[in-house]
């Protein structure tokens, strides 16, 4: 029998409008990545965007789990040898966390070895938190894809911390997907380096305000918008009919739409009643401007990624 270790990890929606760079929401749409313990090296990629996927060591999720067997000082030539089976149900480059949901499978099976190999050199949660931030470069992905849920994350004289923020239970977010790609390097380059004084301070406000609507349950304070001063402007013109498939999308009852991620995906906010009629307008909105859409109503994801291990026929 041989050993099989798998891990199921959410999109994740980062930003959340005014939230740049410090929060981010686990959804219901999920990457496996199975793993058996003694195959020979492969690795099989299944489901979206899988022709775009490395079958090499060059994959995320394989250096991942170098990076976390580097930091329990585990030699690598004393691991025993794997195949990987990957699942891929989230778009790559889409704003949805597909490089997260990478970085956090291949950190948590990486984990998982080390639980049967050594156990005393088990990494914590908050350790690999860190180690995913590292690779990421940013925690509002990760930190959601490891915790699941809503997440705040910020340092402190402590450290690289996280909180959970509420999510009230009537709220869904329909994730609208356009079929093209924008990297997070791309999207990152046209942000600017200094802002008015007087934008930083709306954009404080702004995320008060989203912090408030979630943590009283008060979706009212989400209609008109989440106001984003910090990315959101820069990032629009790089995502076609961006503005027209939002409008459709308030028209059809969604509270607020964002920007996910770095983009393309567009999260509307919306009630549960509602989902299906916006998924079907942001989808006709961009069918109007030319491209294709996936539109998705989705949950949020709550629970903590953990690896489940079990034993196979050889």
């Amino acid at each position: 029998m041989n050993k099989t270790i798998e891990v199921r990890v959410p999109a994740t929606s980062a930003n959340l409008g005014p939230g740049f760079d410090c929060l981010g929401l686990a959804l219901d749409l999920f990457n496996t990545f199975r793993m058996t313990i003694g195959a020979p090296f492969a690795i099989e990629v299944t489901g979206e965007s899988s022709e775009r996927l490395p079958r090499g060591e060059e994959n995320a999720v394989v250096q991942a789990m170098r990076r976390v067997f580097e930091d329990a000082e585990m030699p690598l030539d004393a691991l025993p040898t794997f195949s990987l089976h990957l699942d891929n149900q989230i778009p790559v480059s889409s704003g949805l966390g597909s490089s997260a949901s990478a970085i956090v499978g291949g950190i948590v099976l990486g984990n998982a070895v080390i639980q049967q190999v050594a156990p005393n050199r088990v990494r914590s949660l908050a350790r690999l938190l860190e180690l995913a931030t590292e690779m990421e470069g940013h925690p509002d992905n990760v930190a959601p894809a490891l915790f699941g849920g809503c997440v705040l994350a910020f340092r402190d004289k402590i450290g690289l911390r996280t909180t959970p923020v509420p999510i009230p239970d009537g709220l869904r977010f329909v994730a609208a997907t356009p079929d093209f790609a924008l990297s997070t390097e791309d999207a990152r380059k046209v942000l600017p380096t200094v802002y008015p004084r007087a934008e930083v301070i709306d954009n404080v406000a702004q995320c008060a305000r989203l912090m408030l609507a979630l943590s009283t349950d008060n979706l009212d304070l989400l209609r008109g918008g989440l106001v984003d001063h910090l990315h959101e402007p820069y990032r629009r013109p790089l995502v076609p009919g961006a503005q027209e498939v939002a409008a459709a999308a308030v028209d059809a009852g969604a509270l607020a739409v964002t920007i996910s991620g770095a983009g393309p995906t567009l999260l509307a906010w919306c009630q549960a009643e509602s989902a299906v009629t916006i998924a079907d307008e942001m989808t006709l909105a961009w069918l109007n401007a030319g491209i294709p859409c996936r539109a998705l109503s989705l949950r949020p994801a709550q629970t903590v990624t953990a690896a489940r291990c079990f034993d196979t026929p050889t």
